[in-house]
């Protein structure tokens, strides 16, 4: 089963947890995003950049690195102001999706961003490839993830941002959306539940006890999106 990532979600990790079937280009976005912040690397999510694919190229997923910090050795500390400007730069280029973005305009952003990682040496996972001449994504594990951080960096541009509605940290009601999301596949008969972080905050959603409503279509959770986080019927 393939996974959808990179919009509101099941969640990931938790006991009898499923998540939706979804494109397999994008499958491994979630898995591998957690695999890079275990390995010390930062996802930044600030709205972002007007970036273009570049033609005829595919791409992959994941990570950015942290700020530099002071160095051993009696090197001189990077400037932490410069380092927040390269940050910045580097998110204004970072192609936007939008909540209307096809599957298809998707796809060909993380396809960008996966055959840059492959160009600078991250090993990809060819055995995911559905199709002669797609684009494989990168394979998922700690030891790959830590050691290829800075291919990863240097890559960091061509990492699709997810649609400002769908992101926490750049829609204020996002909270409330996701509940309405939620109860929106609940509507269309999907036995789904909400669930929370720690402090009460949405972290994905997970099928109810004894599920019998199937697993949600790829149109009943494009509906969903857009009703709840595109404003319909508020």
């Amino acid at each position: 089963m393939e996974y959808q990532t990179g919009r509101p979600r099941p969640a990931a990790g938790a006991p009898d947890t499923a998540l939706a079937p979804r494109a397999t280009r994008r499958a491994r976005t979630a898995v591998l995003s957690a695999a890079l912040l275990a390995a010390g690397l930062v996802l930044t999510a600030c709205g972002g950049g007007d970036s273009s694919t570049d033609s005829g190229q595919k791409s992959s997923d994941s990570g950015v690195a942290s700020l530099p910090t002071a160095s051993s050795g009696g090197k001189k500390a990077e400037d932490p102001s410069a380092a927040q400007s390269s940050d910045a730069a580097i998110e204004a280029k970072r192609p936007q999706v939008r909540l209307d973005s096809s599957q298809e305009e998707i796809d060909q952003l993380w396809n960008v961003y996966w055959a840059c990682l492959q160009a600078h040496g991250v090993p990809m996972y060819t055995g995911r490839v559905e199709h002669p001449g797609d684009q494989a994504p990168p394979v998922q594990e700690q030891k790959v993830t830590d050691q290829y951080k800075a291919q990863y960096h240097a890559c960091l541009y061509k990492m699709p941002l997810q649609p400002a509605e769908e992101r926490p940290e750049t829609n204020p009601h996002y909270a409330d959306d996701y509940r309405a999301y939620v109860k929106c596949l609940r509507a269309k008969g999907y036995k789904v539940h909400q669930v929370f972080t720690s402090d009460g905050n949405p972290d994905g959603w997970t099928f109810d006890d004894n599920n019998d409503g199937g697993i949600p279509t790829d149109k009943a959770d494009r509906d969903c999106r857009l009703e709840a986080f595109g404003g319909k019927g508020k």
